[in-house]
């Protein structure tokens, strides 16, 4: 009767150190999921907050024009992060606060920016050659991997050369590096032609 009352205390002491373990790795599976939700990132447009880079017009200029997009009020939501920048001046070349959406996915959503609302830049994994993609009357294509951007902040190989266009009247290009941003952006009308095209290069930028 000893030995199986010892035996049924070794069975119980067993059970209970099993069972303990599996909720030890189950609560630390939960912490570590918690833990990296809202971490959603685009490392071709870091937006961390605080995060800030500076445009200024390529020279030579006769006027000075600078643009300042800072990401602020990070938040978590369904399905992803929001937040405010101070300006997302790549199509409008304008100084109005917007808000973004990145996705768990890494996709990053503008709201009611030149009267559409979807994605402005695609996921990491589809940010390649030959990508595809609409944002309203726009079609967006990733041309080039490796592309050179020549800015105030220095000298950027391995560009990631987009343009965006509706066709008929307008063109919009953006040089973006991985880690870093968009490097230098440019706005033209190309129905009827400009003159001279317009740019804008990175001179300065923070990242967190």
């Amino acid at each position: 009767m000893k030995i199986m009352s010892k035996i049924s205390l070794l069975l119980i002491v067993m059970v209970a150190v099993t069972a303990f373990s599996c909720n030890s790795s189950d609560t630390k599976s939960k912490i570590e999921t918690k833990k990296t939700e809202g971490d959603n990132f685009n490392p071709y447009f870091p937006l961390k907050e605080n995060n800030k880079w500076v445009y200024i017009n390529e020279a030579p200029r006769e006027e000075t024009i600078k643009f300042t997009v800072e990401a602020k009020d990070v938040k978590k939501v369904d399905g992803g992060i929001q937040l405010k920048v101070s300006s997302f001046p790549y199509l409008t070349q304008d100084s109005e606060e917007r808000t973004l959406t990145v996705k768990s996915n890494g996709e990053i959503e503008i709201n009611n920016y030149m009267g559409s609302s979807g994605v402005i830049i695609p996921s990491p994994e589809n940010f390649k050659t030959g990508s595809k993609w609409t944002f309203g009357i726009f079609n967006a294509t990733v041309n080039s991997e490796k592309e050179l951007a020549v800015t105030e902040d220095g000298t950027y190989n391995d560009c990631y050369y987009v343009m965006m266009t509706d066709g008929f009247t307008f063109s919009y290009e953006m040089w973006f590096v991985k880690d870093v941003g968009i490097v230098k952006w440019g706005a033209n009308r190309t129905n009827p032609p400009q003159l001279k095209p317009l740019y804008y290069v990175l001179k300065e930028h923070k990242l967190n």
